[in-house]
């Protein structure tokens, strides 16, 4: 369920024998209160589980580059201990993270037993604002990346939890013309939607789709100018998002070819309501270039660095308009060229006759 490649949640909500536990009003979102966080790492390339795999951090080891203990890294002062200690200060006090190494040494894990939040969302962020300047800090020192793989957060009152997850892309069958070329003008746009679905870096997705958004929309004034010099009609491609649940279904099935029926999870994932019937270019204008414009002046802006990129980049903002800003690469680019990308599919998902 959910959108292939995204990042997800799976949350477990206990529910008290008394009708009358307070506890019980906790829901998937959490309430205000106490929340253990944990974070688990792994080295990039070499995920800790099996693809449709998962587990919470209890029964993940995790793995690094950084040796943190024996028997990885030994010295007179470690060869008795058990995990590090970070202290960060933030402007709502002290907060105390314990690193854990695995089995051969390396850092595994980070949890800080304790925060105050108002729910998961708020403990996890705040959690990782904390710990994001010392993990920078070392990737910078010692030259070593220090990817998270995945974070988990337990309610303490309650016991619920809450792990974050990776969606694995669907396999496909090889399904695609078979015969005819690329065009040089659709050539980039393949190769910029590859380097999107090779990166798990979701700032970086983000701004490979919207490259291609603005390279659409670049393309359709050159042609319409040109239109208008020689006296022809200029092109006028009116590209709307649905409005409702069938209609959402369809218009995905015109630009996902093969794939299983879309569950509700997805279409709520793809489609935020306050968007839902508009037209695109009106989404891309209101919604999708301010954060492309936050995330390039975090990244491209030349000069002296102004914003930390841990909280400049305002992942939970672009982990939402991701997936529609995708959708929507797809649906300008079956308008724009109808010869190149999925030719065989009609706009009700069916392969056209030949």
């Amino acid at each position: 369920m959910g959108m292939p490649g995204q990042s997800h949640h799976i949350i477990v909500v206990a529910q008290f024998a008394d009708p009358n536990d307070p506890r019980n009003a906790s829901g998937p979102a959490g309430q205000p209160g106490r929340y253990k966080v944990v974070f688990v790492f792994s080295r990039p390339g070499y995920p800790l589980s099996p693809e449709n795999r998962m587990a919470f951090s209890k029964d993940l080891k995790g793995d690094s580059h950084l040796a943190i203990l024996p028997p990885a890294f030994v010295t007179p002062e470690n060869k008795n201990s058990t995990q590090i200690r970070i202290r960060a200060q933030t402007s709502d006090g002290q907060l105390i993270f314990d690193g854990y190494p695995n089995e051969r040494g390396f850092l595994g894990k980070i949890v800080l037993e304790s925060i105050d939040a108002q729910g998961f969302d708020d403990a996890e962020l705040n959690a990782y604002r904390a710990l994001a300047p010392s993990l920078s800090n070392w990737s910078l020192q010692r030259d070593v990346p220090m990817h998270i793989s995945q974070t988990d957060s337990t309610e303490i009152a309650t016991g619920n939890s809450r792990t974050s997850l990776v969606n694995p892309y669907l396999e496909a069958a090889w399904a695609v013309p078979g015969s005819g070329t690329m065009t040089d003008e659709f050539r980039p746009y393949a190769s910029f939607y590859r380097e999107a679905l090779s990166s798990n870096s979701a700032a970086y997705q983000f701004l490979c789709f919207f490259k291609m958004i603005e390279g659409i929309q670049a393309r359709r004034g050159r042609l319409n100018a040109a239109a208008r010099e020689e006296n022809r009609e200029p092109r006028r491609i009116i590209e709307r998002l649905p409005s409702d649940t069938a209609a959402c279904e369809g218009w995905l099935k015109a630009i996902f070819y093969g794939r299983p029926d879309w569950d509700q999870m997805s279409l709520e994932e793809i489609f935020p309501r306050e968007v839902v019937g508009n037209k695109i270019s009106r989404v891309v204008e209101s919604h999708l270039r301010p954060l492309r414009v936050k995330v390039a002046h975090a990244i491209l802006d030349s000069g002296e660095p102004t914003l930390v990129a841990d909280e400049g980049l305002d992942i939970q903002k672009i982990m939402k308009w991701l997936p529609l800003t995708k959708c929507i690469v797809r649906r300008m680019l079956k308008n724009e060229f109808p010869a190149d990308f999925l030719p065989f599919v009609a706009e009700d998902g069916t392969v056209k006759s030949t």
